[in-house]
């Protein structure tokens, strides 16, 4: 059951390398098949930084340091989330402030990276982009 609810997190890559080597397969012609290389290309892109991702993690496993600050980034960041999310939704009037520039506009990709979505998202847009350019 662990192992379904992660292959549905990070969109199962290994059977998105599947579908597109498939395609590549199936594809009658130039342009399909190169649509099926950049999918195939990104998809083996965000294997290799999951697999980074995994080997940092690994090797700092150990170290309270690393922990701790990864809490106090994360924690930062969720908080900021959070307070400026109930404020929003419930009108409390708090009025909290954004974070200056440029945390202002890497905050979501900040808290998007720290639970692997960020790569499965860009991997998402290549593909998407590359659909749209074949119109």
């Amino acid at each position: 059951m662990i192992s379904a609810l992660l292959r549905w997190l990070t969109g199962d890559l290994t059977a998105a390398l599947e579908r597109a080597y498939t395609a590549k397969l199936a594809a009658d012609t130039d342009e399909k098949r190169l649509i099926a290389d950049a999918a195939i290309a990104d998809i083996n892109r965000q294997i290799e930084a999951a697999q980074n991702v995994k080997d940092v993690r690994l090797a700092t496993a150990g170290a309270w340091e690393m922990r701790l600050i990864t809490a106090v980034i994360a924690g930062c960041f969720a908080l900021h989330l959070l307070l400026v999310t109930l404020d929003t939704c419930f009108a409390l009037g708090w009025r909290i402030a954004k974070y200056p520039p440029p945390f202002d506009q890497w905050e979501g990709a900040i808290l998007l990276s720290f639970f692997g979505i960020q790569v499965v998202g860009s991997g998402l847009t290549v593909i998407a982009a590359a659909i749209r350019g074949r119109k």
